[in-house]
């Protein structure tokens, strides 16, 4: 299941180099627990469901122009997450200001719908988060 679901993720990745942030919406649970920073501010966001997922998404997403998160490399985690590296970009839409920050996530998967999502700045978090080694 480890590698397929290193599959999986690698085909959203692909899509979100593209610009098509809806893509992987499809695989999120019901209940999905999602945790990411902001680029430009040192807060926490914390959403539970596709709906609050969404509706962040939406506000997150209205004030950049170009968004793009890029994969840089794939790792299994165990038989339920995936652990990528990359990188996200954009241009504030109000600002102007060009965004190009690292981006580490761990997507965990239980029964074929991905579970829980992290999103950090901070490798050490993220790997931890995977139960990699650092």
């Amino acid at each position: 299941m480890s590698q397929e679901n290193v599959e999986i993720v690698r085909a959203v990745y692909r899509e979100w180099a593209l610009g098509n942030m809806k893509a992987g919406v499809e695989l999120f649970d019901p209940g999905i627990a999602f945790e990411s920073f902001m680029p430009d501010a040192d807060e926490r966001v914390l959403a539970t469901g596709v709906e609050e997922v969404e509706s962040f998404m939406r506000d997150f997403l209205a004030q950049w122009r170009d968004f793009r998160i890029v994969a840089e490399d794939f790792q299994s985690a165990g038989d339920h997450m995936v652990f990528v590296v990359g990188r996200q970009t954009a241009t504030g839409r109000g600002s102007g200001i060009a965004v190009d920050d690292a981006l580490y996530s761990v997507w965990t998967f239980r029964r074929g719908t991905v579970v829980r999502q992290l999103f950090d700045r901070d490798r050490r978090k993220a790997l931890d988060a995977a139960g990699l080694p650092a």
